[in-house]
C-alpha cells in the first residue's frame, strides 16, 4: 500500500519542478495530494501558472484560503476554492490581520495563519494528522532554509535534496525545455510586497507599482493597533508597521521616489552572499514564504 504524501504547491518554479519530478519518478511509491494554499496577494500570473501546472501535469491540485475565525482562540480554518474563485485582492490575508494585527519581521506569523495552518486543518479534514508527510520545495543550494526541528520530527521531506540534488540552475534549464513557464517579473514573486524582500527590492516594486502598496496601508491604518488576537492594543503613537527598521508604506513609496539602484534581480544571490548595504538585507528566507 502506498504511503500518502501531501506536496506544498507554493505557486513558483522550484515547487512547479519539485511537483513534475514526484509525479514522474515517486508515484509507484506515494499517493501525492497537491495543495496550494492562496494569500490573496499573488500577481494573477502566479495563479495562471498554478492552474497551468495542475492542469497539464494532472496534479488535481487542491486550492485552499485561510478560514479565520474571530473568536479568541479559535484555529484557522481552511476553505476550498478553484482557480476562478480564489481571492486576487488579499482577502484571506486581510481577514488573518484583522485578527492578529500587522505582520513584520518581529511578528511573523502570516505564512502559519495563512499557510501552514490552513494545509493542517485541510489534513486534519481529511482524517491525517497535521505532522503527516509534506513535500517542501527546498533545493539543495539553498539547504539552509531547511526547518530541521519539522525534518527532525518526520512532519516535512525536502524532495530536491534528499531524493535528487537540484539547483536553481537545474529548474531553470527545465523550464527552457518546457513549453510552459512562470510568466512574471521575478521581483514580484511571492506575496509581491513580503517584508522579508530587501528594501531595494520594495523599493524598486514601489517606484514602478506603487498601488501594489495600496493595500499594505490600509491594513496598517485598519489594524496597526492590534497587538493581539486577545483584544489587547498597543500604544495609539506606536502603531505596528510592516516593514523593516520599522519603516512603514509610506515610509518605503518615500524612499523609493529618491534616487537609488534599482533591484536585479539576477544579482540576488550576490546581494544576499556579500550582505553590503543596509538596503540588500532581506528576511530569514530570502524573500520567499515556503508553508512549513
Amino acid at each position: 500500500m502506498k504511503e500518502t504524501m501531501f506536496v506544498s504547491f507554493s505557486g513558483g518554479r522550484t515547487s512547479a519542478y519539485m511537483s513534475k519530478w514526484l509525479i514522474d519518478n515517486k508515484s509507484d511509491e506515494y499517493d501525492f495530494i497537491f495543495v496550494f494554499a492562496n494569500t490573496g496577494l499573488e500577481v494573477e500570473g502566479t495563479l495562471e501558472f498554478a492552474h497551468k501546472c495542475d492542469k497539464e501535469w494532472g496534479m488535481n491540485l487542491v486550492w485552499l484560503e485561510a478560514d479565520v475565525d474571530p473568536e479568541v482562540g479559535a484555529p484557522i480554518k481552511f476553505k476550498q476554492v478553484t482557480f476562478e474563485s480564489a481571492s486576487r485582492n488579499g482577502e484571506p490575508f486581510y481577514d488573518v490581520c484583522k485578527k492578529h494585527g500587522v505582520p513584520n519581521s518581529d511578528r511573523s506569523f502570516c505564512t502559519n495563519y495563512t499557510k501552514t495552518y490552513v494545509i493542517n486543518s485541510y489534513k486534519k479534514h481529511l482524517g491525517f494528522k497535521k505532522k503527516h508527510l509534506t513535500a517542501v520545495g527546498i533545493r539543495g543550494d539553498e539547504a539552509d532554509r531547511m526547518n530541521f526541528e519539522q525534518l527532525e520530527s518526520g512532519a516535512v521531506i525536502y524532495p530536491l535534496i534528499k531524493f535528487k540534488y537540484t539547483s536553481k540552475a537545474d529548474v531553470l534549464m527545465f523550464f527552457e525545455d518546457n513549453h510552459f513557464d512562470l510568466d512574471i517579473d521575478e521581483r514580484y514573486g511571492n506575496c509581491v510586497t513580503c517584508f522579508k524582500k530587501s528594501d531595494r527590492h520594495l523599493m524598486t516594486i514601489a517606484k514602478h507599482n506603487p498601488g501594489y502598496f495600496e493595500f499594505n496601508d490600509k491594513i496598517e491604518k485598519e489594524f496597526g493597533h492590534i497587538k493581539n488576537a486577545k483584544g489587547e492594543t498597543c500604544k495609539e503613537n506606536d502603531p505596528y508597521l510592516f516593514f523593516r527598521g520599522n519603516k512603514s508604506t509610506k515610509d518605503i513609496i518615500a524612499m523609493s521616489s529618491q534616487p537609488f539602484v534599482e533591484f536585479d534581480p539576477t544579482m540576488k544571490e550576490f546581494q544576499l552572499s556579500l550582505d553590503i548595504d543596509p538596503l540588500d538585507e532581506v528576511g530569514d528566507c530570502g524573500g520567499s514564504c515556503e508553508a512549513y
